[in-house]
């Protein structure tokens, strides 16, 4: 079947770690039908992407909040005479698209319901795991057996033209912050990252504070607190934002979309979190540089349901139970010394 597919739709309407995390079945498709034509269909505010997924020929963007963005949509994708579509965290719309798509082949995957317009039983027995290996279960009906090691990993690109998106700044030997996340209670305290900032400078780093525009004042005062030696960086683009990451030593960072696109660059993190279980959102290991940090398990041991909705969007005491000192201990188990490559 696969030497006759050219031309493949992947469609994942969700958030910048989703889409990071997607990269290995990109990878996967690619290497199995020998550098096919690739779309990827993702939300309207995420269209730089197209600068950084590896293998895309091509990004088309959802407005949800346009109703006539569907019709639109669907009649783009109508035009792409699609072999395969694979929908990787469908819901029932974004499924109805996928079938819209009028693609010959359709894998579509809904994590926590009916598996609507696939074109086979996926047969998936969902379970707790991480999410790229969820988006590679979805491609179980093409039989291309186990992914190899560099296949699974994420992976972005910078394309020549992002170049005319940035300015010359640079960053040498500079530790990033990301001080934001999409939930409050997935946030480690300010406080704590202008101490952990204040103790890397004392090693000889400066330090970039990363942080969305709603969270400006947040970030400045971090800024404020660790001195001359930090620099703030809000609200950019993801073009940008790539950029700087990628001149970083290390990222250290709460649980977000930014630490994927820092490790999917090949840039060390420390990842900090709180009511996210690591095995999902942490599929990076030590040895390639990436160090997860969760009190997860003691709740657990102490008999929370730590899968609750309440725990899950409300507590913020597992980010809270991260000290200072036992992040500071991982950036420095991973930082080179000065004057050595990333």
């Amino acid at each position: 079947m696969l030497k006759n597919v050219r031309n493949i739709l992947i469609v994942k309407l969700r958030d910048i770690g989703d889409i990071v995390l997607s990269t290995p079945v990109i990878n996967v498709l690619n290497d199995a039908c020998q550098s096919p034509r690739i779309t990827y269909l993702l939300k309207k505010e995420y269209e730089n992407f197209k600068y950084l997924l590896p293998h895309t020929a091509e990004v088309i963007t959802y407005d949800k909040k346009n109703p006539f963005d569907f019709i639109r949509v669907a009649a783009r994708l109508r035009s792409g005479r699609f072999d395969l579509a694979v929908n990787l965290h469908a819901s029932f719309r974004s499924a109805l698209i996928t079938y819209l798509s009028g693609a010959k082949f359709r894998l579509v995957h809904n994590h926590s319901g009916s598996d609507y317009f696939t074109s086979v039983p996926l047969g998936i027995k969902e379970e707790t795991k991480s999410i790229i290996e969820r988006d590679l279960d979805t491609l179980a009906p093409l039989k291309l057996g186990e992914p190899t090691v560099e296949q699974k990993k994420t992976r972005l690109v910078l394309n020549d033209d992002y170049t005319r998106y940035i300015d010359d700044e640079e960053i040498w030997l500079t530790v990033g912050l990301g001080i934001g996340a999409k939930r409050e209670n997935k946030m480690w305290p300010a406080d704590r990252f202008a101490s952990l900032g204040l103790k890397l400078v004392a090693d000889g780093y400066n330090i970039a504070v990363f942080c969305a525009n709603s969270e400006r004042k947040k970030g400045e005062d971090v800024v404020g607190s660790i001195g001359p030696k930090a620099k703030l960086y809000c609200g950019l683009d993801f073009l940008r934002l790539a950029f700087f990451l990628n001149k970083l030593r290390l990222f250290a960072g709460n649980d977000s979309g930014l630490r994927h696109m820092a490790a999917a660059l090949g840039i060390k993190t420390v990842t900090l979190f709180g009511p996210e279980n690591p095995v999902e959102w942490h599929p990076y290991s030590e040895k390639d540089g990436h160090i997860g940090i969760s009190h997860l398990h003691d709740f657990v041991a102490a008999g929370v349901d730590v899968t609750s909705r309440q725990f899950r969007e409300k507590s913020a005491e597992s980010i809270e139970k991260i000290t200072v000192e036992e992040v500071y201990a991982a950036a420095r188990s991973l930082l080179q010394p000065h004057g050595t490559a990333k």
